[in-house]
């Protein structure tokens, strides 16, 4: 899989409503709130080609590996992992990549988001960035399924 071009990013701004619907059903990951933990982080993993992202369950939560290294994402095997969990990978990749919330999908039980390397995040805050802020939701620690 491959993350936008910046000409389809403009379609964020520029764009109608269907144009918008098409993207993020084209650059999406979709997570239910029943979601396996592990699922989520290679459904976030299969998003990012350039990288190698492995998970296995542990009686603690989840081993990650990101690019050979191993990391521990501690979960309290509630429905609120499903946020942990994207928190926690979110953490892991934050110095080239970041993850946002499709706004529209926020109250629905199925969640939308797109991951984008921050040089794309950066250049859409500051083209569009009323726009950014309609469409998207930043991944924060009060982030949950409502």
């Amino acid at each position: 899989m491959r993350v936008p071009s910046d000409s389809e990013l403009t379609l964020l701004s520029e764009g109608d409503e269907q144009q918008l619907e098409q993207f993020a059903f084209t650059y999406s990951v979709t997570v239910d709130w029943r979601e396996e933990d592990e699922e989520i982080v290679r459904l976030f993993g299969k998003r990012l080609p350039d990288e190698t992202v492995g998970v296995t369950s542990t009686d603690k939560g989840l081993d990650v590996t990101y690019n050979g290294q191993l990391h521990s994402i501690p979960l309290t095997f509630t429905g609120q992992d499903r946020y942990i969990t994207i928190r926690g990978f979110q953490e892991l990749i934050r110095d080239q990549y970041e993850i946002r919330l499709f706004e529209a999908s926020y109250f629905s039980d199925t969640h939308e988001f797109l991951i984008l390397p921050k040089r794309q995040w950066e250049e859409l805050d500051s083209r569009y960035p009323k726009r950014t802020r309609e469409i998207f939701r930043v991944v924060d620690d009060e982030l949950d399924f409502p």
